[in-house]
């Protein structure tokens, strides 16, 4: 059944955009008739199905694109029908030219796809009837446009603040895990198991939560809703940031350890005091998240810091004659993302 699974997907529209897109070319369809006086308004409701989008922006720029492409597509069918015969190869001949001037215009998808369909729709409806149904399929499309999106203006897109937020609290709780996981190593002696590649799975995290954040972004172009959350926006952005440079550090420390830690090395004043700052680093890690969303006023259950850090500079007296590779490398990442931390909550 893995076909089956190429066509479903676990992320769907909300039902408001559902409703959006339905009420868009419902709206669309009976305009172009009362307007254009057209049957079978097909164009109006295409365009009004594509350009409705899940942020203004995105709307846009689909409406400018879908618009163009229509453009193109009805030009290129109302010429190829007065220098050709009209039948089936002729339509061929058309589409496949089309999908070749597009590639050759290096158009954008939305408008690269919609140049041959517009080409073959048209000339199936008949382009030899003459250049007023080209105008008319081009008004027809500007029509179902601009009322998808004022239908997008209208009932406001929502920001989608909620799942980047919740990326950026399982990217921290996975970045903690992975400190607690550096402590339990370097206070056994002994790597724990999968240490490196948990560690290097968090790099996955970051680009979901970067690419969370993108998408949050795009919804807040040209939505009133986002001026109050700029703010929110720009912490977001500076958390995100702190915590990419506690996952570099996390996964250099895991790397530090596969490679050189025995188990001589877990009597070590120096790497039992790294090791309890892992762990400070991981509960700090969890309670900056919760302190944001206490903030936030999503949650009220969670306890707020002090404002007073955990973590604390290390001392090192004296370099160890064998183990001075591994607690350098350890000390630096410790460091940083101490550093990052410490940044971060004054920033807060």
């Amino acid at each position: 059944m893995r076909w089956l699974g190429r066509l479903l997907t676990e992320q769907q529209n909300s039902w408001l955009q559902v409703l959006k897109v339905v009420i868009a070319i419902a709206v669309s369809w009976v305009a172009s008739q009362l307007l254009l006086g057209i049957e079978l308004p097909v164009f109006a409701a295409i365009a009004a199905l594509l350009v409705v989008a899940p942020s203004i922006n995105q709307s846009l720029g689909k409406g400018i694109e879908r618009s163009f492409g229509v453009l193109g597509g009805v030009v290129l069918a109302w010429l190829a029908s007065l220098v050709l015969p009209e039948g089936p190869l002729m339509v061929l001949m058309v589409t496949a030219v089309a999908v070749v001037v597009a590639r050759l215009l290096r158009l954008a998808p939305m408008a690269a796809n919609q140049l041959p369909i517009s080409a073959m729709i048209l000339l199936a409806l008949g382009a030899g009837s003459g250049p007023l149904l080209g105008v008319e399929r081009i008004v027809e499309t500007v029509i179902g446009a601009v009322i998808a999106l004022i239908i997008n203006l209208v009932v406001v897109a929502p920001v989608h603040h909620e799942p980047a937020e919740r990326a950026m609290r399982e990217l921290a709780h996975a970045l903690a895990d992975a400190y607690d996981r550096v402590d339990r190593s370097l206070t056994s002696g002994v790597p724990v198991e999968h240490l490196l590649e948990d560690a290097r799975a968090l790099r996955g995290h970051v680009q979901s939560v970067r690419a969370a954040m993108d998408a949050l972004e795009d919804s807040t172009h040209l939505n009133p809703r986002a001026k109050r959350l700029r703010a929110r926006l720009e912490r977001d952005e500076r958390l995100l940031l702190t915590l990419t440079v506690l996952s570099n550090r996390v996964i250099g420390m895991s790397r530090s350890i596969a490679d050189r830690l025995d188990a001589s090395a877990a009597d070590d004043p120096t790497v039992v005091r790294i090791a309890s700052e892992a762990r400070r680093i991981a509960h700090e890690t969890r309670a900056l998240v919760d302190l944001h969303a206490h903030d936030d006023g999503r949650t009220t259950t969670m306890p707020r810091l002090d404002g007073e850090m955990l973590t604390t500079p290390i001392a090192v007296p004296q370099p160890h004659p064998v183990h001075w590779v591994l607690i350098g490398a350890l000390l630096e990442d410790v460091r940083q993302a101490r550093e990052s931390l410490e940044a971060e909550g004054e920033a807060v």
